[in-house]
């Protein structure tokens, strides 16, 4: 048996909430949390979502039930979540990083610079 609490859950219909999914999985054991991704433009959710059991075996009873049932009409893809290994959230955005802005930021005034020499070159070109 895995010492896993967390779960991801797809298959998700955009109507499902953090309640409903709550009511669903709290037979197999006491829930730590369940969060839902939700899409900001739409107001619904991705159609996944991340359940932590406070016992591995909660959570490996959930999986092994609820796996392919379903939930609202739609058939739930039940699985042990994957942790992110990168994650850290301490960790500030890598554009806020000097060395970034550096490769990646634009000067303005060295592009009306240079925009002033072409134009400056190709009026005395015209000129002389």
């Amino acid at each position: 048996m895995s010492n896993k609490k967390s779960l991801y859950i797809g298959g998700l219909a955009e109507s499902a909430t953090p309640d409903l999914i709550k009511a669903a999985f709290i037979p197999f054991g006491d829930i730590r949390d369940v969060d839902v991704p939700m899409d900001f433009k739409t107001g619904t959710n991705k159609g996944f979502c991340f359940l932590t059991y406070l016992s591995p075996g909660d959570a490996a009873e959930a999986l092994y039930n609820m796996d392919g049932s379903e939930l609202l009409n739609r058939t739930l893809n039940v699985k042990y979540s994957s942790e992110n290994k990168d994650y850290n959230p301490n960790s500030e955005a890598v554009w806020k990083g000097e060395k970034w802005i550096k490769e990646h930021a634009s000067n303005e005034d060295d592009d009306e610079e240079r925009k002033v020499k072409a134009l400056q070159a190709q009026n005395g070109a015209m000129v002389g």
